[in-house]
């Protein structure tokens, strides 16, 4: 298995330089086409003016901006590419990127920045694309990645539908990293729900993919099972993420207090979600 179409996201935010890398790393091992698209409904970090016309001529300003500072980049590699804005407002862009989104093999954004003026959007435009477009996100922190390479990778499993698509749909990275962890958090309150995580089933699978793993079961007692994922991710030095996404649609509310919605918060690590 391999990604043989990728979707990424532009912005002026810290990690737009990582994710570019990342984008063109990943295109590169797997002989991917790259789309790179940038939102003309995203406002400029720097920008200051509160009238309306300027505002949205600056959005497509900087959108431009965004692609045309991509190509040479995107040239050099040697990969195949395109680039082009998104126009439309903040939910037809999310909409339109859900859309285009279905026919890629997985689809690069950033992590929505709580420092960034943009913070309420870009975590609704997340979530309507992991919600709608059926394909896997990766995730990069906003504050960027040391690491380069995705060689350390971990799997928050806990045997629901959700965490088996990502499993499946992150086969490709997992096949190429060196290291695979399974981590299960097995608190007392989650135990009977997790009595069917069937672990060496799952070793069987992915070793027939070529994937070796090693499981670890934590018992966190009082601490948040985002917490235990972080601490593990330093403790191991991991260097992506690979774990379920959201609920359905109606229940958003209940969305918002998950093991994702806090992951996604606070990322320290790329983190590939499905749905």
């Amino acid at each position: 298995m391999s990604y043989k179409s990728i979707l990424l996201l532009l912005d002026d935010g810290k990690s737009n330089a990582d994710r570019v890398n990342t984008a063109i790393t990943i295109a590169k091992t797997h002989n991917a086409h790259l789309t790179a698209v940038a939102l003309e409904s995203l406002k400029p970090q720097y920008m200051i003016t509160t009238n309306e016309i300027q505002i949205q001529a600056e959005c497509i300003e900087k959108a431009k901006e965004l692609i045309e500072s991509f190509k040479p980049i995107a040239e050099a590699s040697g990969i195949s590419f395109e680039a082009f804005t998104i126009p439309g407002s903040a939910d037809t862009s999310a909409s339109k990127m859900a859309h285009l989104g279905r026919n890629n093999d997985l689809i690069i954004l950033p992590q929505p920045g709580h420092d960034s003026r943009n913070y309420t959007q870009m975590l609704a435009f997340s979530e309507e694309v992991i919600l709608y477009s059926g394909r896997p996100i990766l995730f990069m922190p906003y504050i960027g990645t040391k690491r380069g390479a995705l060689d350390k990778a971990m799997i928050s499993y806990d045997g629901t539908p959700a965490s088996a698509r990502a499993i499946h749909d992150a086969i490709p990275l997992l096949k190429r990293a060196k290291e695979t962890t399974v981590l299960i958090v097995e608190s007392q309150k989650q135990k009977e729900s997790k009595s069917d995580v069937q672990t060496d089933e799952l070793a069987k699978h992915l070793e027939r993919h070529g994937i070796s793993i090693d499981v670890s079961r934590v018992t966190p007692g009082d601490a948040l099972v985002s917490t235990i994922i972080q601490n593990e991710i330093v403790d191991r030095s991991i260097d992506f993420v690979v774990i379920g996404g959201y609920g359905t649609p109606s229940l958003r509310q209940k969305i918002f207090g998950s093991v994702t919605r806090k992951l996604l918060e606070s990322m320290i690590v790329p983190v590939l979600m499905a749905h």
